[in-house]
């Protein structure tokens, strides 16, 4: 049972992990909830909508969908009538429009987690200030500065209300890129040194190198952000300071690799003991309700029979990420559960079997073998290769929703984000430890400082972090990858690189611009 206690009512909304108690629910009138946000024993409850918010950074249906499908990770081919959406295809192909619903979902998704951020924050700081509630409000200002990038990232501006603003007849105003940048960065480096460490605070928690993860990330982006060399006005260096946050979450000895990469992935992965490289986990939960997304459902063929539960035959990845692996590394494949459920973790190509070894077939009777080619447009039902990357539990009686923690953020992370700002900086050996490092753990062969340059870095990151939401995008575009033309892509203009705000965005708020070349 993991450590959580789920706390639902109805004056606060939601739900938040903490503790080591059960599930208990408690209905509260008008007259009980007054009495509860003025009570800091309850402090918990507060808080919970701002981390239940989190799990909808996994959603396949607003940010996850969206982040990776604009990349060459994954894409929802049509399949004859099935997946026949053209806002799935618009987005792996870049002619997404403001109409785009996805793009709308994500939008509103960032924007929900900080309007769930500020109400906390209302009853947080009206409570006692004791070091407690001051931890909580530290940790929902990390939310919140979460969702800020994410909208800074992905549109560039957006309307944002100051939790003490409760006039909601007044327009909220208009965060530019800049502006937003700016206040981003001074409220992680604020909430920094306050935050707990890991450890001090229950898995699950915001912890001080959770928002030094965010800061570094800010930082390694910083020229995408401003179109300017990445530099203080003081002379130092992004690059530098990207370095010197991921310095402090290594040298804290909190975090170490994991000896198993596949273990980080497994259901129930929180509780292996030697699973000590997370930094941000987001909790999921099935005896509690804390429904995972259906994984092996959006991918596997509908005759990859899993216990009970029907698949739908739906994203693949595609032969411009395949084809820049080395197949024997262990992240590529991982059979220890196919004897149990009939398929590999990591990318399945080729002929598919069910558990007991027999070949399966498409339903006109062909031999099942997925192929890396695929047609965005229209699809045979084995064409693309798949991808396990959140393991199953083969007894699971949950039906499709997964029990896995999703890994926002981990300590490969921190050795990739170093190694990159330490080779854009000129330290080549500094980068060549780093990545080596990792490469090391992951039982895969080092470089020599003669074959290491930053397409290395990027394919590096692919391996570590694919299907993991976020990172892939974020990397295109470092990397300047983004817009180029790969497999059932055509080349895009470079404004597209932000997302266009959505028509019901900018008709609640007649003060937000629409991005550049969108309608």
């Amino acid at each position: 049972m993991k450590k959580i206690a789920i706390i639902l009512y109805t004056a606060l909304i939601s739900t938040f992990m903490i503790g080591c108690t059960d599930l208990k629910e408690e209905i509260l009138n008008e007259q009980d909830s007054s009495q509860v946000i003025s009570d800091s024993q309850n402090a918990k409850m507060i808080v919970a909508p701002a981390y239940a918010y989190l799990r909808d950074l996994q959603s396949r249906s607003g940010v996850w969908l969206v982040l990776e499908s604009v990349t060459d990770e994954l894409a929802f081919p049509t399949r004859g009538t099935d997946w026949n959406n053209a806002d799935y295809r618009t987005l792996f192909t870049h002619e997404y429009t403001s109409k785009n619903g996805y793009i709308k979902n994500t939008w509103n998704s960032f924007m929900l987690g900080i309007t769930k951020c500020n109400v906390a924050l209302q009853y947080l700081t009206k409570l006692e200030q004791t070091d407690e509630i001051k931890n909580y409000v530290n940790e929902t200002l990390f939310i919140r500065a979460l969702c800020m990038y994410h909208l800074m990232d992905c549109f560039g501006h957006f309307p944002m209300r100051e939790y003490t603003e409760t006039d909601y007849s007044v327009l909220p105003k208009i965060l530019s890129r800049e502006e937003a940048l700016t206040r981003i960065v001074d409220e992680l480096k604020t909430i920094i040194p306050l935050l707990k460490e890991k450890g001090d605070v229950p898995y699950g928690r915001i912890t001080k190198a959770a928002a030094q993860t965010l800061l570094a990330k800010v930082y390694l982006n910083y020229q995408v952000y401003t179109g300017t060399a990445p530099t203080f006005s003081d002379g130092q260096s992004k690059w530098a300071e990207a370095s010197a946050q991921c310095d402090s979450i290594i040298n804290s000895g909190k975090y170490t690799l994991a000896d198993d990469f596949w273990k980080l992935y497994l259901a129930y992965n929180e509780t292996y003991s030697d699973q000590t490289e997370t930094i941000l986990p987001i909790i999921f939960n099935n005896s509690v309700g804390l429904k995972g997304i259906p994984w092996l459902n959006i991918t596997l063929h509908y005759n990859q029979k899993f216990g009970n539960f029907s698949m739908w035959n739906g994203c693949c990845t595609t032969p411009t990420f395949l084809n820049t692996w080395d197949t024997t590394d262990p992240r590529y494949q991982d059979n220890r559960l196919k004897s149990q459920v009939g398929f590999n973790l990591g990318i399945l190509v080729g002929q598919q079997y069910s558990a007991s070894g027999a070949e399966l077939l498409t339903r006109t009777g062909a031999k099942l073998i997925f192929t890396p080619e695929f047609s965005i447009q229209n699809s045979s039902e084995a064409q693309g290769a798949r991808v396990v990357k959140y393991a199953p539990d083969p007894t699971s009686t949950y039906g499709s929703n997964s029990e896995n923690d999703f890994q926002y953020y981990r300590l490969a992370d921190i050795y990739l984000m170093r190694a990159e700002a330490k080779y854009r900086s000129g330290d080549i050996d500094g980068a060549l430890a780093d990545i080596n490092t990792l490469r090391s753990k992951r039982n895969v062969a080092t470089y020599q400082k003669e074959d290491l340059n930053l397409e290395k870095i990027y394919n590096e990151r692919g391996y570590e972090f694919y299907w993991d939401g976020p990172s892939r995008r974020n990397d295109m575009v470092r990397f300047n990858r983004y817009s180029e033309a790969r497999y059932e892509k055509p080349a895009s203009e470079t404004s597209r690189i932000l997302f266009p705000i959505p028509i019901s965005a900018r008709e609640a708020n007649s003060n937000l611009d629409q991005n550049s070349e969108y309608e």
